[in-house]
C-alpha cells in the first residue's frame, strides 16, 4: 500500500502551513496570523487510505515561547559549523530538519539575521538529498526577501505546498520526508523544553508536554510505517526513547506529570537531539 504524507514543509519552510481537505479530495487553504493559531491548526489530518497522521508544526510552539516572553537563546540551536560533518544522507535529511526548526525559532524570536544563516544551511541540505528541485524556484527568492514577516512566509509556504508535496510523492521520496518532519520535531521541542529545565514545573510545562504526546504518538506511527528503510527505523529507535520517557506519565493518577518525571523527558529529547546533530 502506497502511503501518502500530506504534510511539509510546513516545517522545512520554517513557518506553519493549515490546510483542510474535504471528502473529495479537495485542498482547502487558510491563512491566519500568527497570534490566531493553535496546536489543532499546526497539524494535518491526512485520512487517504484510513491513515491518520497528525504531524507538527514548529511554528506554535515558538509563538508560545515568545507569548511568554521567552527570549532568543543563541546556544540553542545547532550550530552552523557542525553542517560540514553531515556527510550521509540519514545526517543530512535529519539536520535538514533541525535546521528548519532553528530557522522557525529564529525568525518567531526575532533573530532574523540566524534565520538567514539557517535557510542556506537548509537549502543547502536539501540540495544534497535531492529535494530542492521540487521547490519553486522562486520560492527562496521570496523566502529571505520577508523573513522578517512571518505572516508572510506563511502565505508563501501555502502557495508552494502543492508543487512540493506532488514531487517528493512522485520521486517516492518518503523515507526522507519523514526523517525531515520528525527531526524538526525534536529540534522543535529541544527549543522549548531546554529553558524551562531549571525551573519549577508550571502549567504552561506541563501543557506543552501533555499537548505533545498525541504528536509524539503520530509521529512514530508515521516512522513506523516506513521503518523498512534503514535510516527511518534508526530514526524510529531514537523516537521510541522519547516515548518511553513519556510513558512513565501514564502510570500517574490522571496523568499528572512531577517533576522528576518532567526533567526526564527534558533530558531524553536534549540526548536524543544530540546523536542527532553529532
Amino acid at each position: 500500500m502506497k502511503l501518502k504524507f500530506r504534510t511539509i514543509f510546513a516545517a522545512m519552510m520554517a513557518v506553519g502551513l493549515v490546510v483542510s481537505c474535504s471528502s473529495d479530495g479537495k485542498k482547502e487553504q487558510k491563512k491566519r496570523s500568527l497570534e490566531e493559531l493553535s496546536v489543532e491548526d499546526v497539524i494535518f489530518d491526512d485520512e487517504s487510505q484510513s491513515i491518520n497522521y497528525k504531524i507538527p508544526s514548529p511554528l506554535e510552539m515558538f509563538v508560545r515561547m515568545r507569548n511568554h516572553g521567552v527570549e532568543f537563546n543563541s546556544e540553542l540551536p545547532n550550530k552552523p559549523s557542525n553542517a560540514i560533518k553531515y556527510v550521509n544522507q540519514y545526517q543530512q535529511a535529519v539536520n535538514m530538519g533541525v535546521y528548519a526548526s532553528d530557522m522557525a525559532y529564529c525568525c518567531i524570536l526575532g533573530n532574523t539575521q540566524n534565520a538567514l544563516s539557517y535557510f542556506n544551511l537548509m537549502k543547502n541540505l536539501s540540495i544534497e538529498i535531492g529535494l530542492y528541485e521540487g521547490i519553486d524556484k522562486d520560492l527562496a527568492d521570496r523566502v529571505l526577501n520577508n523573513l522578517s514577516e512571518t505572516d508572510t512566509l506563511l502565505s508563501v509556504t501555502s502557495d508552494s505546498y502543492h508543487d512540493v508535496v506532488t514531487y517528493i510523492e512522485d520521486q517516492g521520496l518518503v523515507d526522507i520526508q519523514c526523517l525531515v518532519v520528525a527531526a524538526a520535531w525534536i529540534e522543535s521541542l529541544y527549543l522549548c523544553l531546554e529553558p524551562m529545565k531549571e525551573q519549577v514545573l508550571d502549567a504552561n510545562a506541563i501543557e506543552l508536554i501533555h499537548d505533545h504526546q498525541v504528536l509524539l504518538e503520530n509521529l512514530i506511527e508515521m516512522l513506523d510505517q516506513s521503518k523498512q528503510a534503514a535510516n527511518v527505523a534508526k530514526l524510529l529507535d531514537e523516537m521510541k526513547l522519547i516515548q518511553s520517557a513519556y510513558d512513565v506519565i501514564y502510570q500517574n493518577k490522571n496523568d499528572q506529570i512531577t517533576q522528576k518525571q518532567f526533567v526526564n523527558i527534558v533530558n531524553t529529547v536534549a540526548d536524543v537531539r544530540g546523536r542527532l546533530i553529532l
